[in-house]
């Protein structure tokens, strides 16, 4: 995408996701994602891709950073608990790792370890299967790098 407004800069964006799922066993699945994403890198406290609990990484918290690239890993495991006719209790473990480039940053900055996040955490998943994507969710994630934050996400739809 590009921006070709007048009164802005053009403004180049690329953003692919990779996902991967396998059923284990009769009530397990494994779901991985792997999100990459690069922008113009411009010096500027609007870089499109954000720090977040409900985007990338849970427990992080809500928009904690901005970056103008971006790589992510998100893998889990859902168990289902609970199934009847028209509802689903399932379980899931996860961990999610990201890294950010800085706006105005280099290609450094993706190894830079202040940069670098790691979350791990469990949640719970309530499915009404009559309904399309009618899923609410709770997840904790607890941060596993230095001056990690801690919390709760609650959304509708599967995370990924």
């Amino acid at each position: 995408m590009t921006s070709e407004n007048k009164y802005q800069d053009d403004f180049l964006i690329f953003l692919n996701d990779f996902f991967y799922f396998k059923r284990l066993g009769k009530k397990g699945n494994w779901a991985n994602r792997l999100r990459v994403g690069l922008s113009s890198n411009d010096d500027t406290p609007f870089a499109p891709f954000a720090l977040d609990n409900n985007l990338n990484l849970r427990g992080v918290g809500i928009l904690v950073d901005r970056g103008t690239g971006s790589i992510v890993c998100n893998t889990e495991y859902r168990h289902t608990l609970y199934e009847k006719k028209w509802f689903v209790i399932q379980s899931n473990v996860f961990v999610d790792a990201g890294t950010w480039r800085n706006p105005g940053g280099s290609f450094d900055d993706f190894i830079n370890s202040d940069n670098m996040k790691v979350y791990s955490g469990i949640g719970l998943r309530f499915i009404n299967k009559k309904i399309f994507n009618a899923i609410f969710r709770i997840d904790y994630g607890h941060g596993l790098t230095k001056n990690a934050s801690k919390g709760f996400v609650f959304g509708i739809g599967q995370y990924f």
